[in-house]
């Protein structure tokens, strides 16, 4: 018992371990067993057990690797193994005819088959005659190819698993099936198939079994024999191996037997040396019979009383009716304080006994609940965290059903993981300190030499590349991470200056030594720039250099100690996020950010030198149309097309012009520096011409008809800044969108009347907050891991009398620009307040709710006491609401944002920042911000299925979140796909259609009802 126990617990730390290093960027191990081969390995729930799985976790270390598990059928995990899709398998049979395909580790124990039928069958089996029955075998297992290529037959029925075989065996299809012995011993016992099965020949083959390993990863052969006879030689290998095979093998029964026949003989003799207690013993013994559930249960108690871990027994009140040893150690309470008492009321924190209660009557149900992480109180208040593993026990013993729980106490390892995160974010500072550090290393040369090999083995493990330049001698020495920029036993640590110079990348070698002269000149002492430094691939990398500078005492430079930080990466995705902070992702043309930014540029030269420009506003007519009946998809390359057409023809221009995606169908063109207006209208023209031919489309593999309208607008005259302009030019593509599209239209002063539309909306708008005429709908959020709905967005709509619903695309620009947004949204949080409080006198309670807000609302003076107000008004828990808010917003009047977002949280609400990764704004302010989340836009969500870009991208935002601790929202999710590559990379909550379009109070109750949305 000690040895199983002992393995078990190193295979669940190993578990914990690995899944807490997992993020570290180790090498991934791709190893997959079959599903179905107990004791090897089995799934449950989703999860992979068996001897192999335990067996591959101790032989890879989880400082080197990171273990991929996976499981599969036979068939397709070794068609993997053969093309390289996984690196190893196993331990399976070391046949010659696999030795083409794979490579094999050393043998690690050996296999017998045999070959069994059902005791009933009376007819001799031999392996002469064995063709003769009807034969069941594994499909594509070893045990096949030994019955088609050594025994040669040809005819027999393959079942997918070892339980298909051994069923169709008692119900008759096969006369007998060939089957390793240890996994048949393992079948056997378990499903009680002893009375009815048993072999009838046995080691007709004596076969090794090792690991199998791809052949595009020849190095693991060496590594994991290594490994393995490093397991085998301290007795790790022989536990495991104990654990899973002794007990199911019929010489582990022979020798039972054989000790209870010897126990048997030894009390008949003592009965007969000790005639004068032969009533008594025979008494003690009788009782002892019929008494075998007491010892039993004994037993039973004694092991669980001396576990090394917590083994707790319950009735389904909750009241502790056992409590081992480990437990009292654990929580500094002893048994007789707490048996009889509830576990929830002694061990679970008052802000956790809720939940706590709800998933212990989820245990009580036999839903059976393991691998569940929660914290406890001890006696003397301090926390420990313990991972929980629960299962309901009913029979004729029991008086009444009871939960026995065991616990692992996990408590080091959640330290460790907090005390590794602290130590992240003190990264920067200590590499700082390591260039100060290594100057007062070389001074105190006065040291023991255990303080020098220490200082030596700190700077030759350091990560970085550290460096020591002489000026007098031009040389530089290197310490730390040379691998990346030299062949390491090929090069001295010491090269010369020019040398190194070389291998900067020639556009940065002169603005780095202006910037070192300079220091020089002001005597310096810290230089800091960033620069390429190429690596002995001959690529160039990014990295941030740190410089100290020694003067002598004339003030001349004497030494330079520097070290290379590498921050590649941190590079390429800062670059990435101010590409789409500033270009379109689906045509890679500037978007309407970067647009407006060269427009403001160029009407302020344009007034300077007095010549003018032309602002060119296009839109595909229908483009709706083609979304509507071919898909988004099509939609998408139709743009691609269209916004290639138009740049190629614009290249052709001698005039300066630039070409933008500004909106989802609309492009805009800039044509600086014209000589004559009357040009515009040409090009206007020639542009048309491309969309009189069809635009073919791969993806519905046929041409396409559209046209186009365009609004020209002229700066100066039109406009004295961008605003005006984008205003005017927008009114002339309304002008010709209204004369029956496929036309194009230059602004006039007239058509400012125009305008009067916004206008009236705005008195709309003022007599609906009046006359109270908003609505909320509502869209369920799904918490992409149970698939349960979590919370609910608060969405406004507006129902115009006489008119119906007013797009909020359109209202809502006006209500911003107007001020009316701040009312608007008082109006919407009161409403959804109401709302949430409705829901929960109707025994709604566990549901959150989440509101947009604007940037103009947000900052307004006395927010928060209007929020606060709100929620004492409808008494609804703070912790309940969530705000969402543009990181633009957030971050725009950095030090008020951080004030109202710390007021708010500390009452209890949340903070998410909604549509992240279509602005752009410093991941320095958003780190402080106390946020609890982000929402993904859609627009990345939509790309997910075909552009490795924007799966890239999401992957990364989602893994930089949960660093941060936040959780993730996808924003958009329209079908199946999406969302099965969202929870395989981990996202944590998300909407969409896919699971409910925004919907009236009453249609949104049916769904929080269930819980659940169907899809």
């Amino acid at each position: 018992m000690k040895r199983t126990l002992k393995v078990i617990i190193i295979s669940i730390l190993l578990f914990f371990l690995t899944s807490q290093v997992a993020y570290c960027y180790h090498k991934t191990i791709k190893f997959q067993v079959d599903k179905q081969y107990p004791p090897f390995s089995y799934v449950i729930n989703g999860r992979v057990y068996g001897f192999s799985g335990d067996l591959a976790n101790l032989i890879f270390e989880p400082d080197k690797y990171f273990l991929s598990v996976s499981s599969d059928t036979w068939e397709n995990v070794y068609k993997r193994l053969v093309s390289g899709e996984i690196d190893i398998t196993g331990p399976i049979v070391i046949l010659e005819e696999r030795k083409k395909d794979v490579y094999f580790t050393d043998p690690i124990f050996t296999r017998h088959v045999g070959i069994y039928t059902r005791k009933d069958f009376n007819k001799v089996i031999t392996v002469n005659n064995l063709a003769s029955f009807k034969i069941g075998v594994m499909k594509s297992d070893y045990t096949e190819t030994l019955l088609k290529e050594r025994l040669k037959i040809k005819n027999y029925l393959t079942f997918q698993t070892i339980e298909d075989e051994f069923v169709a065996l008692l119900e008759g299809k096969v006369d007998a099936v060939i089957i390793s012995q240890e996994i048949a011993n393992y079948f056997l016992v378990k499903n009680n198939y002893a009375d009815q099965v048993e072999i009838k020949l046995k080691d007709i083959f004596i076969l090794e079994s090792g690991f199998g390993i791809s052949k595009r990863r020849p190095e693991l052969v060496g590594y994991v024999n290594a490994r393995l006879k490093e397991l085998i030689k301290n007795g790790i290998f022989d536990q495991l191996y104990y654990n899973y095979f002794s007990t199911y093998s019929s010489y582990y029964y022979e020798k039972k037997n054989r000790e209870v026949v010897f126990s048997i003989l030894y009390i008949l003799f003592i009965i007969i040396f000790a005639s004068s207690i032969t009533i008594f013993v025979m008494r003690g013994i009788n009782k002892k019979l019929q008494q075998g559930k007491e010892a039993y249960e004994k037993y039973a108690e004694l092991l669980a009383s001396n576990a090394n871990v917590i083994v707790l027994t319950l009735n389904l009140k909750g009241e502790i009716i056992f409590f081992n040893r480990f437990a009292e150690e654990v929580t500094g309470y002893k048994k007789e304080e707490v048996v009889g008492k509830r576990w929830v009321d002694l061990f679970v924190p008052e802000f956790r006994r809720e939940d706590a209660e709800k998933l212990f009557s989820e245990i009580a149900e036999k839903k059976v609940l393991n691998n569940y992480e929660s914290e406890i109180i001890t006696k003397n208040g301090d926390t420990c965290w313990i991972i929980w593993n629960n299962v309901v026990v009913e029979n004729s013993y029991l008086n009444e059903p009871l939960i026995i729980s065991t616990g692992l106490d996990i408590t080091p390892i959640k330290k460790n993981q907090r005390l590794l995160e602290e130590s992240y974010e003190e990264l920067e500072e200590t590499n700082q300190e390591l260039v100060n550090t290594l100057e007062i290393l070389n001074k105190q040369t006065e040291l023991l030499k255990e303080e020098e090999e220490r200082y030596k083995f700190i700077v030759e493990n350091i990560s970085d590349c550290i460096w020591e330049f002489d000026v007098a001698e031009k040389r530089i020495e290197f310490y730390g991470n040379l691998k990346d920029y030299f062949e390491t036993d090929k090069i001295n640590p010491k090269i010369d200056y020019y040398a190194w110079l070389e291998l900067y990348h020639p556009d940065d070698i002169k603005a780095v030594m202006e910037k070192i002269q300079r220091a020089f000149e002001l005597r310096d002492e810290k230089i800091e720039y960033e620069a390429r430094i190429k690596d002995k691939n001959g690529n160039y990398k990014w990295v941030s250099v740190h410089i100290k500078v020694f003067y002598d005492n004339r003030g001349k430079p004497e030494k330079l100690i520097g070290i290379n930080i590498d921050y590649s990466a941190k590079k390429e995705y800062e670059d990435r996020i101010k590409y789409l902070a500033y270009y379109d992702d689906l045509t890679n043309l500037p978007n309407r950010k970067l647009f407006e930014n060269k427009l403001s540029e160029l009407i302020k030269k344009a007034a300077q030198t007095g010549k003018i420009g032309a602002v060119i506003l296009i839109d595909i007519d229908n483009f709706k149309d083609i979304n509507d009946l071919y898909g988004h998809e099509v939609g998408d390359e139709c743009l691609r097309t269209i916004s290639q057409k138009i740049a190629e023809y614009l290249k052709g221009l001698e005039v300066q012009n630039y070409f933008s995606r500004v909106g989802g169908d609309e492009f805009a063109i800039i044509l600086n520096g014209l000589e004559k207006k009357d040009f515009v209208i040409e090009v206007c023209t020639e542009i048309q011409k491309i969309f009189e031919n069809e635009i073919f489309l791969e993806k519905i593999e046929r041409g396409l008809y559209t046209t186009i309208s365009m609004g020209i607008s002229f700066y100066p005259d039109d406009g004295r800044d961008t605003k005006e302009i984008l205003r005017n030019v927008d009114m002339a593509l309304s002008l010709a969108k209204e004369n029956g599209k496929n036309d194009f239209q230059i602004f006039m002063p007239f058509l400012l009347l125009k305008n009067l539309n916004k206008i009236e909306i705005e008195k709309n708008l003022r007599k609906a907050i009046e006359n109270d005429e908003f609505v909320l709908y509502y869209q369920p959020v799904v918490n992409l891991e149970n698939m349960e709905i979590h919370s609910v967005e608060a969405l406004i709509r507006w129902f115009l009398p006489h008119k119906g619903m007013v797009s909020p695309l359109e209202f809502i620009p006006v209500a911003e620009e107007s001020g009316l947004i701040v009312r608007i949204g008082e109006m919407v949080i009161e409403k959804a307040l109401k709302d949430l409080k409705d829901w929960e006198r109707k025994g709604i309670n566990d549901i959150h709710i989440a509101i947009n807000l604007s940037a103009r609302q947000f900052k307004t003076k006395y927010f928060e006491n209007t929020v606060a107000k709100l929620l004492e008004k409808y008494s609804v828990d703070p912790v309940k609401v969530s705000f969402e808010i543009t990181e633009t917003g957030a971050v725009e009047n950095f030090d008020v944002s951080l004030k109202i977002l710390g007021f708010l949280c500390q009452m209890g609400i949340k903070f998410l920042i909604d549509d992240f990764g279509t602005g752009y704004s410093s991941l320095i302010y958003l780190r402080k911000l106390p946020i609890s989340g982000v929402k993904i836009d859609k627009s990345f969500i939509s790309e997910l299925m075909f552009s490795k870009e924007s799966r890239a991208i999401v992957e990364g935002i989602i893994l930089m979140a949960h660093k941060l601790g936040l959780k993730v929202v996808a924003e958009g999710i329209e079908n199946n796909k999406q969302l099965e590559i969202l929870k395989e990379i981990g996202c944590d909550f998300g909407q969409g259609y896919l699971f409910s379009k925004p919907v009236p109070k009453e249609e949104v109750e049916k769904f929080l009802l269930q819980k659940k949305v169907l899809i």
